[in-house]
């Protein structure tokens, strides 16, 4: 985006609504909406009534902690990997080439954009916009999760520093 709209609130304002409208859709609990977007609570729930939603559709209660649905299975390691790929396919992890190449709001759109395209690949997948946030940040941040090859055939898995366990999902269902 170039920098003049940047700064322009009014856009920005749009931009930041038009995001909190995808993160609804998808699920995202309020507390973690207003971490992406900075936007207040009464703004967001101002925002939810303009669009209609019900407070019987919202989730409640704290933002997932856990990374269980990409370490708890060979398939979730898979799936996980698939979602990484995706990530850089869309330009959301950096590649060494400069630290800020966006502002924060296109990393929360292409964020979005990155789950979107991978709930089209995986559209039975149990995981949700939630649990790529926190995948996003243990690759990015904590480094509690990294991509490595299955031992056996080399494809790209999700692997948890000094984890033994090192199978993609295919060669362990024919082990």
């Amino acid at each position: 985006m170039r920098p003049q709209l940047q700064d322009d609130p009014i856009l920005r304002e749009s931009r930041r609504v038009t995001l909190v409208r995808r993160l609804i859709s998808h699920g995202v609990r309020t507390e973690m909406i207003g971490r992406l977007t900075g936007l207040t609570r009464n703004r967001l729930a101002t925002v939810r009534r303009r669009l209609l939603v019900a407070d019987e559709m919202r989730l409640r209660g704290p933002v997932r902690s856990g990374l269980e649905v990409f370490r708890a299975s060979p398939l979730g390691r898979m799936e996980g990997a698939a979602l990484l790929s995706l990530g850089f396919a869309t330009g959301l992890f950096d590649t060494g080439h400069s630290q800020e190449t966006f502002d924060p709001l296109e990393q929360v759109e292409r964020l979005c954009d990155t789950y979107e395209a991978y709930r089209e690949v995986f559209p039975g997948s149990p995981a949700e916009l939630e649990d790529f946030l926190l995948l996003y940040r243990a690759i990015t941040v904590s480094r509690s999760l990294l991509p490595d090859t299955c031992r056996t055939c080399r494809c790209l898995i999700l692997v948890a520093p000094f984890e033994t366990r090192r199978e993609c999902w295919h060669c362990d269902y024919h082990r």
